[in-house]
Parts: structure tokens; sequence; C-alpha cells
């Protein structure tokens, strides 16, 4: 999925590079909103982030280009505001059919959930059930762990996302030897609040960020991570209407 950013804040680029970017979002930056404007046909994003602080005289006219090009499914379009962001210009964005309003101004931990928030919203809803994606958010009662399979050292990991058919965790401490691509670990736990889910995993990936495919789960169990973030979606959503 081809995400357009356009921002100039060296600390909110840095937050997406670091903790978005790495999940499986092709990401195009751009500091200059008219080049972007001129280039928007080709770049076909579907989504893009735009920051109303940086350019507060240049997101609306972005918008209409882009409208003018794709409608509001085909391409998202999520503005990043801070406390200077007037009622006068948030009627403005709800007129031009502005799909999200994002604070800026916030911790990285709190901009991180709400944009993927914001992903689980309105990039994913088409996906079949086997790779539906969700990504857990600080206030998710969700947790991992598992056994090095080399060394058996305890490892705990915080979940970023989870499907139907793997997870994707931050390690949480350094571990002695690093997961060989394609090997077993066994009886991985994963707790969704008082629920605990035994599973073997193979390693997909491990760099920034560890990503396991599951290894013959059960459809009970899967139906019950569904279950928890289908619900958990359905209250987000409502928060935010």
């Amino acid at each position: 999925m081809k995400i357009l950013v356009i921002a100039e804040n060296e600390a909110t680029i840095t937050t997406i590079k670091k903790h978005l970017a790495p999940l499986g979002f092709d990401f195009i930056f751009y500091s200059n909103p008219v080049k972007a404007m001129d280039n928007i046909s080709e770049i076909a994003p579907e989504m893009v982030i735009f920051s109303a602080e940086d350019y507060p005289r240049h997101w609306k006219p972005f918008l209409v280009v882009l409208r003018a090009y794709f409608s509001h499914t085909e391409s998202i379009f999520i503005l990043l505001k801070t406390a200077l962001f007037s009622q006068e210009d948030a009627e403005k964005a709800a007129y031009l059919k502005v799909n999200g309003l994002v604070d800026e101004d916030v911790s990285e931990s709190v901009l991180v959930d709400s944009m993927k928030g914001i992903f689980s919203r309105h990039l994913f809803p088409k996906e079949s059930r086997r790779n539906k994606r969700y990504f857990v958010l600080n206030s998710d009662k969700v947790s991992f762990i598992f056994n090095h399979p080399e060394t058996m050292e305890l490892v705990t990991g915080k979940v970023i996302e989870i499907s139907m058919t793997g997870i994707t965790v931050s390690i949480l401490e350094k571990i002695t030897y690093s997961l060989p691509r394609g090997s077993t670990i066994q009886y991985c736990s994963i707790k969704i609040e008082d629920k605990i889910i035994t599973t073997d995993c193979i390693v997909f990936r491990s760099d920034l960020y560890t990503t396991l495919l599951f290894k013959d789960m059960e459809e009970d169990d899967i139906e019950y991570i569904e279950n928890y973030f289908e619900k958990k979606a359905a209250e987000q959503r409502a928060v935010n209407q």
C-alpha cells in the first residue's frame, strides 16, 4: 500500500519512519507540497498524510487537486493538526471530506496509536479474513512470550500487529542470538485479556520488528483473535463518530 507523507517536522517524519514504515507500507516523503501536487497522478497514493501545521495554506488546494484524480475512498486524506488548527479550518476539512484529523503535537506513542487506528479503519476493511490485519494499541491487553529455540532464554515482545496468519512484535530486550528466518519456535504464548493462546510459530523476518507465522493454530483460537479485534475496532469507530 502506497502512502504519501507531506511534512517538514523532523520529529513527525522520524516517528513515521521508525514505527510505521516497518509495517509493510510503501511510504513516499515530500517536503514540497507543490511538487507533490504536480506528481499526484503518477504517485497514485492510497493514503495521504498531510501536515496542516507545516503547510497551513497548502492543504486545501492540495486536497482539491487530489480529489480531481481520486475519490475519498480511492485515496484517503489524513490531516495532521496542532492546537493552532482553527474551528473554521475544521469546518472546511469536514466540507472537503477529509477522512481523518490526527493531533501532531502529542507524544510519539499517542501519534503512532492514532495512525494505527486510521490504518485499521481505512486501509484494511476489504481484506479477506485470512489476510486481515489488526494494529495493537497501547490500551489493548495483548502480550507475547516465547523461549528462544537455541538458547531457551525467555523472550518477551510488545505486539505491534496481529493477523489470522501471524504476529509482529518488537523484542523488548536484546537476545543473545538472532532468530534465523525459517526456524520454528515451539509453544509461543499470546495473551489477549485473560485468555492465553499457545501455538508454534515460524520466523518470517527478524530485524527492527520480528514477524512470526502461526503454525497449525487451532481454528477456535483464530476465531477468538478475530472476534477480539473486531470488537476493539467497533469500539474505536464508536469513539470517533
